[in-house]
């Protein structure tokens, strides 16, 4: 990405402010269902804190809009110069090379470290059940199952990376078809979003009842059911078409620097376009029924096009400071290890901490995911950096 189109300080930072808003919430669910812990209370004594925070989950939604931000950008880029579409295999060996170290050696904790700690003897009183879900989460089929998808109760975060992949499988069919007919494509990939959303609620008889036989064991309601079937790749098609187009916009808006209307009309648009996601997490949009959703991923769209793809300055300068970029570099590992760890920290770190629970965590967790990114991720990226250089020279 940094040889196509450079770096770009404000999707680092906005990249923080997604793991941030998910690392909260589930520090929030998990210290708060044990513990009196003071910093729930006071998140839950204030409405506005309350309605972010216990919505952090929705941080999923901002990853899978900067995901389909960034990985489009060389095909628009190569479309925009008369070049050929980049490799497909090209971006397959890159992505494995980004994705694959962390995750597996997070992978090889997770069963070797944080099962046997937080769930002892489970080896040995179901091991058909760790090795079924071991299996499962080293192809990232984990989430397509009932069996697996909570990731041994451990790690349930790890069901975005199984959608993750499968966008990855399909990203170089779509790059070109984005790269003819963007909004067309936008507009198809929305609609499958919205029809594949219904259609978990109402219908999918025959995926509803292989999830039933799968599951149970466990007896799942029907609502835990159709909730994985609509959580599954087809529900998010629309969030990755709403960051493809942020990105087309920025690519065109990047080399044409904004004049003082625009950047304060991006500035309002996106703090209205806050102000509107807040009112439907609030439950302003329960109107609107089923479909309320799509509110949530048209508002945190808007936001990203005004405060990235129009490139204005106060954007680079909010989301690109220091401490929230260096968030964003190291938020993959930092998603991978954080809910394990405060499940962890629960058990291991008395309750009288108070006020010192939380940023002892933060400061355990900072550690971690600087450790694995410095010791696990730059390796490899460096030699992904490396290819993609000679590449862009011999071409």
């Amino acid at each position: 990405m940094r040889i196509e189109v450079g770096y770009i300080p404000a999707i680092e930072g906005l990249r923080g402010v997604a793991v941030l808003w998910v690392v909260l919430f589930h520090y929030a669910v998990v210290r708060g269902g044990q513990f009196a812990d003071p910093y729930v209370s006071w998140i839950d004594g204030s409405l506005p804190l309350k309605v972010f925070v216990r919505n952090g989950f929705l941080g999923v939604d901002l990853f899978f809009l900067i995901t389909g931000f960034l990985l489009t950008l060389p095909w628009f880029k190569h479309a925009r110069e008369g070049r050929p579409h980049p490799s497909a295999r090209e971006f397959y060996v890159r992505r494995a090379r980004r994705i694959l170290p962390a995750y597996y050696v997070q992978l090889a904790v997770l069963f070797l470290v944080f099962l046997p700690l937080l769930h002892p003897g489970l080896w040995r009183i179901e091991p058909g059940l760790v090795l079924t879900n071991l299996g499962l989460h080293s192809v990232f089929l984990h989430y397509t199952t009932p069996y697996t998808s909570a990731s041994l109760g451990i790690n349930g975060a790890l069901w975005t990376l199984g959608l993750e992949m499968q966008y990855y499988l399909i990203l170089p069919l779509l790059g070109p078809w984005f790269s003819r007919t963007p909004y067309i494509a936008a507009a198809t990939l929305l609609a499958a979003s919205v029809v594949w959303k219904a259609m978990a609620l109402h219908d999918l008889e025959p995926l509803i009842a292989i999830y039933n036989a799968i599951g149970a064991r466990w007896n799942p309601s029907e609502a835990a059911v159709r909730h994985l079937a609509g959580t599954q790749l087809p529900a998010y098609l629309g969030h990755f078409a709403l960051g493809i187009l942020c990105g087309r916009v920025w690519l065109a808006c990047r080399a044409k620097p904004g004049g003082r209307t625009r950047t304060i009309l991006s500035a309002v648009l996106a703090a209205g376009s806050v102000l509107i996601l807040y009112a439907a997490l609030a439950g302003y949009a329960a109107p609107m029924g089923e479909y309320a959703w799509i509110v949530i991923p048209a508002a945190m769209a808007t936001t990203m096009w005004a405060a990235v793809s129009l490139s204005p300055t106060w954007g680079t300068k909010l989301l690109g400071v220091r401490p929230l970029a260096f968030t964003g570099r190291v938020s993959y590992s930092m998603y991978l290890y954080h809910l394990p760890l405060v499940m962890l920290f629960n058990q291991i770190v008395p309750p009288t901490l108070g006020a010192l629970a939380l940023p002892c965590y933060l400061g355990l967790l900072y550690l971690v995911s600087a450790a694995s990114y410095r010791f696990v991720e730059r390796p490899f990226m460096r030699a992904s950096l490396t290819q993609a250089r000679a590449a862009a020279v011999t071409s």
